[in-house]
């Protein structure tokens, strides 16, 4: 079951341009962020050859949902749940890069955004929380 507002990536939006699926099949075959010149290069031998293609394809791709910006990272990853309406966090593990998307509901976005002071009229939340996943706290506990 998805979360209210997570869908999958079937609606009746218009279809992805040649370059956008190329960026998007990318980002979902790498399973984990990847910056922009990473992307170029996998894809420089699909015929896309210069970064503007490829900043206009993520940006359009994060419009519709379906690609998200690490900011700490600079990167991009693929939406885990096909596409969603941007109201999510992210977990990140700081060894082996596994991201983890945190979906929040409306009251959650809501009060992360009234954390802004008055001087500053918020417009969007990021938020990424960095520590180690279960596998890689696993193998520092260890002994080696």
């Amino acid at each position: 079951m998805t979360s209210p507002h997570h869908h999958a990536g079937g609606s009746p939006a218009r279809k992805l341009s040649p370059n956008q699926s190329k960026i998007l099949g990318c980002l979902r075959e790498a399973g984990e962020p990847m910056s922009a010149y990473a992307i170029l290069d996998r894809v420089r031998k699909s015929g896309i050859a210069h970064p503007p293609t490829v900043y206009r394809a993520l940006n359009d791709l994060m419009k519709r949902g379906m690609v998200h910006r690490l900011e700490s990272r600079s990167a991009f990853i693929a939406c885990g749940h096909g596409e969603c309406d941007g109201r999510f966090a992210f977990a990140i593990c700081r060894a082996c890069d596994k991201v983890i998307e945190i979906p929040l509901g409306e009251k959650e976005q809501a009060r992360l955004l009234g954390l802004a002071p008055a001087e500053i009229s918020p417009e969007t939340v990021t938020l990424e929380i960095a520590g180690l996943c279960e596998s890689c706290g696993l193998a520092q506990a260890s002994p080696a």
